[in-house]
């Protein structure tokens, strides 16, 4: 009997890396973002806005501890990201996350509302930081109706100039895609 034949070793190697995803959260993580990598993940961006429908009034509170109404954002392209620390499709999506970020923070049509859905702000601050995230963390400070957000993580909107939910996404993708850029300057290149 050859206990090392080459289908054993991949056997070895399938069952050890299952076993690292299921129980090591950053093996969940690292799986995750490789998956990103080849092509998967990707957020189903909609050709078209037809199915948007009116963003509820929400409230956050903004990094430094200043209220953010979303009504006091129209006329500008809203990202909004409800992630946590601990989530590991949060921490898997969010470099892409952050890539995106990177590309638009200087663009004065765009908000970014990356909301720390426990309510931590030190916490999410220090994972930032930890991590050399620039993203701001927001804080939800009212409720949010259900078919916005029902507490799946992660869970990402965006809202266009006339305050309307255009793209709902939950779980894990990739943002940093050619696809997502392109449909934020469509959005941006939009009259209100």
């Amino acid at each position: 009997m050859r206990r090392f034949s080459f289908s054993n070793i991949i056997y070895t190697l399938l069952l050890t890396g299952l076993l690292a995803i299921l129980f090591i959260p950053g093996g969940k993580v690292w799986f995750m973002q490789q998956l990103m990598k080849v092509g998967l993940l990707q957020p189903s961006v909609p050709k078209t806005n037809e199915d948007a429908w009116p963003a509820p009034e929400m409230l956050f509170r903004d990094a430094a501890g200043a209220p953010v109404a979303l009504s006091s954002l129209k006329g500008k392209v809203v990202f909004i990201n409800f992630w946590a620390t601990w989530c590991p499709p949060c921490r898997a999506e969010m470099p892409s996350v952050d890539r995106l970020y990177r590309q638009w923070k200087n663009n004065p049509g765009i908000v970014f509302l990356i909301v720390d859905a426990d309510s931590e702000p030190d916490k999410a601050a220090a994972f930032m930081r930890d991590h050399g995230y620039q993203l701001p963390v927001a804080l939800l400070t009212a409720n949010v109706p259900q078919n916005v957000y029902n507490g799946t993580l992660p869970t990402t909107l965006i809202i266009d100039k006339a305050g309307r939910i255009v793209f709902r996404e939950t779980g894990a993708a990739d943002y940093s895609s050619h696809r997502m850029e392109e449909y934020i300057q469509q959005l941006l290149a939009e009259k209100q």
